[in-house]
């Protein structure tokens, strides 16, 4: 199983009053669709505009010795 990580751009839209605020999510997922999939379940008033995939290298954190 190979996980991608998924940049999803969009605005979250509050359908009371109409405000809106652009934001940027991410999901480990194996595809693009899943990671739609996730962000409807959990943000259901996120209006997706579009997707990248994340290719930027993960931080290596280096261990230090106590001394």
């Amino acid at each position: 199983m190979q996980e991608t990580k998924f940049l999803l751009y969009g605005q979250h839209v509050r359908p009371h009053d109409g405000y809106t605020r652009n934001d940027c999510l991410s999901y480990m997922k194996e595809t693009a669709e899943d990671a739609v999939v996730t962000c409807n379940k959990l943000y259901p008033h996120f209006v997706i505009q579009s997707i990248e995939i994340d290719e930027s290298e993960p931080e290596v954190v280096k261990v230090q010795s106590l001394r």
